[in-house]
């Protein structure tokens, strides 16, 4: 999936799909489906995998799949993921001892953390992977800088995990744990802060984390009831890109645009 972009005819040019239609069409193309539904301009079209062609009633769109070069290698996927066979979504428990665990645990334990961890799973999601590095080339371009991301961490409840690993964070659930400074998804510098209150056990007493990429950018102060990030300027249209607890030193971050965050590792792990 990394390397190959789905397109599809618009007048003489061929335009690429967005990334979870392309998603769609390499799952089927890798598992060999012959067709799969898709939207173009947001009309249901049936797409022909054999032979390259979406067709709904007497409309005929032409299909491309490309190989990507270059530039275009930027939103394909992480060298370190595993083949995922087809799957859109695929959990892979890291060795533990291996060079991406040990990076893991070591951020896990700066502050002073002591729980036992039970396993680190990378958390492999090719459309939200795609849309994160969007996002991420958007901001660089809007802040003319790269220093835009954020390793934070991100503690919830045993039952939010699956929907989190397959639909990303989601600001809708923003106020459930208290929402002082907005309602967007809230991530925190200090894991020892995410391990206090918001990993909630499950029947084993096991808690979950997330050690998550986040697009923080340009941020300001929040306050409660935030719906977005405020104005930059009074005159000017750009919005900061999040909102901080406190601008100096800052334990906390909220986002209020869900691909701006990407869940990179589910640590699960047990109070000693």
């Amino acid at each position: 999936i990394s390397t190959v972009e789905w397109q599809y005819q618009s007048g003489r040019k061929f335009k690429p799909f967005d990334p979870f239609t392309n998603c769609d069409l390499e799952e089927a193309f890798n598992s060999q489906t012959t067709s799969v539904q898709i939207k173009i301009n947001s009309e249901v079209y049936n797409a022909d995998i054999v032979y390259k062609v979406a067709t709904r009633g007497g409309k005929r769109i032409e299909l491309k799949r490309v190989q990507l070069k270059g530039e275009k290698y930027k939103s394909s996927l992480p060298s370190n993921w595993e083949d995922m066979k087809g799957q859109s979504v695929v959990l892979i428990e890291l060795k533990a001892g291996s060079q991406e665990f040990t990076d893991v645990e070591k951020e896990f334990r700066k502050t002073g953390l002591s729980s036992n961890i039970i396993k680190i799973e990378r958390v492999q999601n090719c459309a939200l992977w795609r849309n994160y590095m969007i996002k991420k080339e958007e901001l660089e371009d809007k802040n003319k800088h790269k220093n835009n991301e954020k390793r934070l961490f991100h503690g919830t409840g045993p039952h939010t995990t699956d929907q989190i690993n397959n639909q990303g964070f989601n600001r809708s659930f923003a106020g459930m744990n208290g929402a002082m400074y907005g309602n967007g998804t809230y991530f925190a510098v200090d894991p020892c802060y995410s391990a206090k209150g918001y990993c909630k056990d499950d029947a084993n007493g096991h808690k979950r984390m997330y050690l998550a990429k986040v697009l923080v950018g340009e941020f300001t102060k929040g306050k409660k009831g935030l719906r977005t990030p405020p104005k930059r300027s009074s005159k000017g249209v750009h919005l900061y890109d999040s909102v901080t607890d406190k601008t100096k030193n800052p334990s906390m971050f909220v986002v209020f645009n869900d691909v701006q965050a990407y869940p990179e590792y589910l640590i699960t792990f047990q109070k000693k």
